[in-house]
């Protein structure tokens, strides 16, 4: 009776591609997750920049977390005057008298910050499931 003999070709370096895909998927999607929010930052800085310099001055891009398994970025605005900026403004008036409370003149919401950061997260789940299928794994799911 002879022996039946099942052998693998290639599952060294099978074994070692699948080691380094942590690795390399860590790193182009790191690039990504950075490009994405320095994008946000200029598209912000845009916005702001038609309203005030002040405002276009106070965003910036900080890193939360870049590690082995993955990497987060803050888009932030230190202006003062963003909330107002975003969210717009009022005059104010006491309510017993109706004395008006404020100098700021009324203003609508600009909702430059929010409409930017929306897309710019969309656009970077859409890049980082594209990373993940030409690696040749499966996304499932909204992104």
């Amino acid at each position: 009776m002879s022996r039946n003999r099942f052998t693998i070709e290639g599952l060294d370096a099978f074994k070692a591609q699948l080691r380094a895909l942590p690795h390399e998927l860590r790193a182009e999607g790191a690039g990504i997750v950075f490009e994405e929010g320095n994008g946000a930052v200029d598209d912000i800085k845009e916005h702001y920049a038609r309203r005030s310099g002040e405002l276009a001055d106070d965003v910036s891009l900080q890193v939360t977390s870049s590690g082995a398994f993955g990497a987060s970025v803050k888009v932030k605005s230190a202006s003062p005057i963003a909330w107002m900026y975003e969210n717009g403004t009022q005059l104010r008036h006491t309510v017993k008298t109706g004395a008006s409370r404020g100098v700021m003149k009324p203003a609508p919401p600009a909702r430059a910050f929010v409409p930017v950061m929306v897309r710019r997260r969309r656009r970077m789940r859409e890049r980082l499931a594209d990373l993940l299928q030409r690696h040749g794994l499966r996304v499932t799911g909204d992104v």
